[in-house]
């Protein structure tokens, strides 16, 4: 382990405080570096020029709960609501892992047959989560939890 590991190990063994940890994580962040979903997603929509209206409209995530999202207030939302927004916001299947693991959840999986048929969708550029959910009802999956 190098000495930089180590000092930064050091200091998080220290931290008792709410306070104390947003400072550390703060000072941990790089200059422009992504930090949380929401800041990733509009990262993303202002790069293809999308509106976060469309994105919401796209998402079929309840608007109310998109918006406390974008705005910071809910900073980690579910799984599947951050697959509905990266299709909402036409990403691709790259966008969308980046986005999960900034999220805290896991890469879209090869191995589940569920994910396989997200990302096939994502691929193919069908950026329609009523018609995904329709296409992972149809093969006996969970659809997506919007």
């Amino acid at each position: 382990m190098d000495s930089d590991t180590k000092n930064l190990e050091k200091a998080m063994k220290a931290l008792q405080t709410d306070e104390q940890i947003e400072d550390y994580l703060c000072c941990q962040q790089e200059d422009g570096e992504i930090k949380y979903f929401y800041q990733y997603l509009h990262q993303i929509a202002d790069a293809k020029k999308i509106p976060m209206s469309q994105v919401v409209a796209r998402s079929k995530v309840n608007r109310n709960y998109v918006y406390n999202i974008t705005g910071g207030v809910k900073r980690n939302p579910g799984r599947d609501k951050i697959i509905a927004l990266c299709i909402g916001a036409c990403m691709n299947y790259e966008e969308t892992n980046k986005a999960l693991e900034i999220g805290g959840y896991c890469r879209l999986n090869p191995k589940d047959e569920r994910d396989v048929r997200i990302a096939v969708a994502i691929n193919t550029r069908k950026h329609d989560v009523v018609k995904i959910n329709e296409s992972l009802i149809k093969n006996d999956l969970q659809p997506l939890k919007i």
